[in-house]
């Protein structure tokens, strides 16, 4: 027998209300004001924020969200995690001056497996809806498909920034991606919500999606965009720019990539990735401009939290343990991941092959960036050549990627 999920009573606390509708939130459609008004009143919503399985990891942008989702689950709303299975197919084309690859269903299944576990630490699982758009994307026959884009028109799709970019870059612009919004606006209209929430980047699909609402069911549907966080060139932390902080990152990673962000990036990471009370974000904040507080014990602190809140307060403490260790007094890890792989004659490999077969780059070029920068050392020996090779020993190497990255190899 399903178990039953016992509905927390609703919260009309003003101050917890606006919490949530101020602390890390970039635009609120139609207005804030009307929002507020309706959680002020008692009612019980239906939110959800949709997430596609493009990777097989959830990542710390996605945790913004996904916290959101959890304050409103706290003031005793109805939260849906809404699978992107059959949008992920397709792919949003968000912010990309080219096309999305188009993943098969096979792939999108696998990627979701093990979502549930990673964001344990951020919402209360067993206590919200899970839905996967496929359920339903994939019963829409052609007809009703016809129906649903007469809703919209091409000038209203065109609008979109980075089409009209392609269009001027002489760049292929394909119909499905003018078909995501209309996707993403039927998910709205299918779980008949009363708020979406998602990244300000997700603004025009949403959007798009308040519009299907109201034509179809002549019903508001508010739409909530939170910030991103981006570095001060404006570059946002995601995977497509390759600077993501992956849920599935072991406590040591994902402490270290936090201490290697800009003293920027301190006070809008408090406030929009950890659960910080804001007094103490502001406290932060002025200290840092008195110089009552360096930024790297800022960032200490930071990284600190930030691993808490997504891994648990014992991997915080190890992530900790292990910077200080490895960053901070120049020792080794206390536990480095081992890895076999296949040499030449010989057993000689080269350099750029060796540290990628390692698994601490992803393509020879970025290991020749690397080896430019100084950032490569095998058994404690810096390497200053591309080309060199080196032979692996039965006691295997230890390779050495920055400060942080360590992998022990050995011969097959």
């Amino acid at each position: 027998m399903a178990m039953i999920k016992k509905k927390l009573p609703v919260v009309t606390d003003e101050k917890k209300i606006e919490e949530a509708l101020s602390r890390g939130v970039e635009n609120i459609y139609p207005d804030k004001d009307s929002l507020k008004k309706l959680l002020m009143s008692g009612k019980r919503i239906k939110l959800y924020c949709g997430f596609d399985p493009t990777a097989s990891s959830l990542h710390i942008g996605h945790g913004i969200q996904i916290k959101k989702l959890e304050e409103f689950r706290r003031l005793g709303h109805e939260v849906i995690f809404l699978y992107g299975g059959f949008t992920a197919m397709v792919g949003d084309p968000t912010d990309k001056s080219e096309a999305r690859k188009v993943l098969s269903k096979e792939e999108v299944k696998k990627n979701m497996r093990g979502w549930k576990d990673q964001i344990k630490h951020l919402i209360d699982v067993g206590k919200i809806s899970f839905k996967n758009n496929n359920d339903w994307l994939s019963k829409l026959s052609f007809s009703e498909l016809l129906k649903l884009s007469s809703y919209f028109t091409a000038q209203q799709t065109l609008a979109r920034g980075m089409f009209k970019d392609r269009l001027a870059e002489g760049k292929d612009l394909f119909l499905n991606e003018f078909m995501y919004p209309l996707m993403q606006a039927y998910d709205s209209v299918t779980l008949d919500v009363d708020l979406e929430i998602g990244g300000s980047d997700q603004m025009f699909n949403m959007l798009a999606g308040r519009t299907l609402m109201k034509k179809m069911k002549q019903k508001e549907k508010f739409v909530l965009t939170t910030r991103l966080l981006a570095d001060p060139s404006g570059k946002k932390m995601g995977k497509t720019e390759g600077n993501m902080i992956a849920l599935t990152d072991s406590p040591e990673e994902m402490f270290g990539k936090v201490m290697s962000w800009t003293d920027e990036m301190i006070v809008p990471a408090l406030e929009i990735v950890t659960d910080v009370p804001m007094e103490a974000v502001r406290e932060v904040e002025a200290k840092l401009k008195t110089g009552g507080l360096k930024p790297r014990d800022a960032k200490l602190d930071l990284a600190y939290e930030i691993v808490k809140l997504y891994l648990g307060e014992v991997a915080a403490e190890r992530g900790r343990e292990n910077f200080k260790r490895v960053v901070q007094e120049k020792e080794k890890p206390a536990e480095i991941p081992e890895v076999k792989i296949a040499a030449g004659d010989g057993g000689k490999i080269g350099v750029l092959d060796l540290f990628v077969k390692a698994g601490l780059a992803s393509s020879n070029s970025e290991v020749r960036r690397l080896i430019g920068e100084k950032a490569v050392r095998i058994n404690d020996v810096l390497i200053e050549f591309v080309d060199s090779e080196v032979a692996i020993p039965e006691a295997g190497l230890l390779l050495q990627r920055g400060k942080r990255q360590f992998m022990k190899v050995g011969r097959k």
